[in-house]
């Protein structure tokens, strides 16, 4: 019986050879196993936006001054919307805009940029590191959804046929670049809440007009379809924001190290 017990002995002791009970100091081994683990668990601080928000603000400012009538002319250019003489309009070659087109789009861009970084501070568990990559790709989606909606309404595609495909494409948008409900809510608010801001714009500055609007808001023309740009737009945005913060705080550090 005695040497049963020494075997069961001998052989506890060496399938756990860092028990408490035979570690040469138990207290300094439990220590260090709980400082192991609060430094894998320790999570590196996060930038507040408040401390930031001016250069992320001029970045996406600047980013809609100078893309914003880019991608607008696609639409200008098969005259869906067109920009009224006398009232700033001009033209740069190809491109037809206003001289508050630029600073509207500018305004846009830093509204909805702001908005998702101040979404993302409040909801962590679905922020995604600003990507070069995943922005870049986002644009060309955008570019290539407003080209081919201009092309089907220059072809003279029905506004209910149009409006299907591009709902379809849209949503096919979401899924690749964005995924989340937060982002498809803002997406809706921007989709509707756009084309109605454009509305005392029209009516009260007659910066531009929409010749074959197919819909009357408060007495002013919109085409349908045009919500799912401004859709398609958010996720773009939602990416571009979160490059410039993932910028200018990585500038930050290197400048304060």
């Amino acid at each position: 019986m005695e040497s049963w017990l020494l075997l069961l002995r001998s052989s506890s002791t060496s399938l756990f050879p860092f028990n408490a009970a035979h570690h040469p100091n138990p207290k300094s081994h439990l220590a260090s196993t709980t400082i192991c683990s609060s430094v894998r668990v320790r999570k590196p601080p996060q930038t507040s936006l408040k401390t930031i928000w001016q250069p992320v603000s001029l970045s996406l400012f600047g980013s809609g001054l100078v893309v914003g009538p880019l991608l607008d002319g696609l639409h200008s250019r098969v005259e869906l919307v067109v920009y009224q003489n006398g009232n700033g309009a001009i033209n740069i070659g190809p491109l037809n805009t206003n001289i508050w087109v630029p600073l509207l789009l500018g305004l846009f861009y830093c509204t909805i940029g702001l908005l998702q970084l101040f979404i993302d501070e409040t909801a962590p568990s679905n922020v995604r590191e600003g990507s070069l990559g995943r922005t870049a790709a986002s644009l060309l989606a955008l570019v290539v959804f407003i080209e081919l909606s201009a092309e089907m309404y220059k072809a003279g595609v029905a506004d209910n046929v149009e409006i299907c495909i591009l709902f379809a494409a849209a949503e096919m948008i979401w899924v690749l670049f964005d995924r989340t409900r937060l982002g498809f809510a803002l997406a809706c608010i921007v989709g509707i809440g756009c084309p109605l801001a454009e509305i005392p714009i029209m009516k009260f500055f007659h910066l531009w007009y929409y010749p074959q609007a197919n819909i009357e808001i408060f007495g002013q023309g919109l085409v349908s379809w045009t919500i799912t740009c401004y859709f398609v737009y958010t996720p773009f945005l939602i990416n571009l924001s979160r490059l410039v913060k993932s910028i200018v705080v990585s500038r930050n550090a290197k400048a304060s190290s």
